[in-house]
């Protein structure tokens, strides 16, 4: 949802994708740091339609340091929790910490969004290509991987499981 897409909830064209998405069992990822207000609206609107808040809604940085305050909008993503056809993406969320791996700081924020959503309704991504500058690939696995925060199911969940029913995919193609 960069600038030049509608900041109208109810744009004609933005909801004649979100329909058309629900008519063929599409999910719809949307990119959309500092519009989930707008979010809000369309899920409201399209009710059918499953919506995916890629990178947790939130502004995330290209290169160091992290934002001052990466969990500002928090409050409005969790808000979003309410619409039974909304999932988050936890993409890129290591990029947000301002501690070194393990990245601690980021777990306090986390459960509560896995509690908002539950897991059920959280993918879990690395974000590599962007986060490059910040992070190894290794670092953002592994934050995840061996965290005591996770149980071995939730990490099923969140790391495949949820993916694999929201994107109606398996490897084996039998979803």
């Amino acid at each position: 949802m960069r600038d030049n897409v509608s900041k109208d909830p109810a744009d004609p064209g933005v909801n004649r994708v979100l329909a058309a998405a629900a008519k063929h069992s599409l999910a719809v990822n949307l990119s959309c740091s500092g519009r989930l207000d707008q979010v809000a609206q369309m899920a409201a609107r399209n009710p059918n339609t499953q919506i995916v808040v890629d990178h947790l809604g939130l502004v995330q940085p290209q290169a160091p340091p992290p934002p001052a305050q990466p969990w500002a909008d928090l409050p409005k993503l969790l808000a979003l929790a309410t619409y039974p056809n909304v999932v988050v993406k936890i993409t890129g969320a290591c990029t947000l910490s301002h501690e070194p791996f393990p990245y601690k700081d980021l777990w306090e924020p986390l459960q509560r969004i896995f509690t908002a959503f539950t897991l059920d309704r959280c993918l879990w991504g690395t974000d590599w290509t962007r986060a490059v500058k910040l992070l190894t690939y290794k670092e953002g696995v592994e934050a995840f991987r061996v965290t005591d925060k996770l149980t071995d199911r939730d990490r099923a969940k969140l790391m495949g499981g949820t993916a694999t029913k929201v994107y109606k995919w398996s490897p084996t193609g039998k979803a």
